[in-house]
C-alpha cells in the first residue's frame, strides 16, 4: 500500500500542514477575542496636586490641616517612626501633638473635636511626609474619626510638571 511515499516504497515522513495551520488560526482567533478582555482594567487618575479648599473669609469657611512629620534617623536620614502632628494654623502653629502616648492622643482628638464642631463641613486634611508608612496616617485618620470628622483626606504636593498630571 502506498502512502504517498517516494519511489523506494517507505511512508513518506512529511507532517501534513493542514490540521497545524487550522489549530494555529483558531488559538489565533482566540487571543484576538480574549485580549482586549484582558487589557479592560479601569485606570484611576491619581491627583497630582492639591485640592484648592476653598477659604472664604466672609463666609467663615476653613478647614483643620494636621501636618504629620517623621522622625527620622540622624545618620542614614530613613524614616523611624510617626514625628510630631502639626496644626498648619498660624493661631495655632506651637501646638504639638504626638502619636503612639495614649494622653497626647486624647489631647489631639480633644483639639480636632474642639476645631470641626463648630463648622457644618467637618472635614479634616492631613498632610504627610510621603516616605512615612501608612499605618501612621491611618491611626492619624482613625483619630480624626474619633474627634467628630466625617471626612478625613490627604493633601499630596502640587504637580510642578508641564504637562499637567497627563
Amino acid at each position: 500500500m502506498d502512502a504517498g511515499g517516494g519511489s523506494k516504497g517507505g511512508m513518506k515522513s512529511d507532517i501534513n500542514v493542514t490540521p497545524l495551520v487550522d489549530i494555529v488560526l483558531v488559538l489565533l482567533i482566540i487571543f484576538i477575542v480574549i485580549t482586549p478582555a484582558v487589557n479592560n482594567a479601569v485606570k484611576i487618575p491619581l491627583a497630582k496636586h492639591a485640592p484648592k479648599v476653598d477659604q472664604q473669609e466672609d463666609q467663615g469657611v476653613k478647614y483643620l490641616t494636621l501636618m504629620l512629620t517623621s522622625k527620622r534617623d540622624p545618620n542614614t536620614y530613613q524614616v523611624t517612626g510617626p514625628g510630631a502632628i502639626l496644626i498648619d494654623d498660624k493661631d495655632a502653629k506651637d501646638q504639638r501633638f504626638f502619636l503612639g502616648n495614649d494622653a497626647e492622643e486624647q489631647k489631639l482628638v480633644d483639639f480636632i473635636n474642639r476645631n470641626i464642631s463648630q463648622h457644618m463641613d467637618k472635614r479634616v486634611f492631613v498632610k504627610a511626609d510621603a516616605d512615612l508608612p501608612f499605618k501612621y496616617v491611618n491611626e492619624l485618620f482613625q483619630l480624626c474619626r474619633k474627634g467628630g470628622a466625617d471626612e478625613a483626606s490627604i493633601v499630596t504636593a502640587e504637580d510642578k510638571s508641564k504637562e499637567g498630571g497627563q
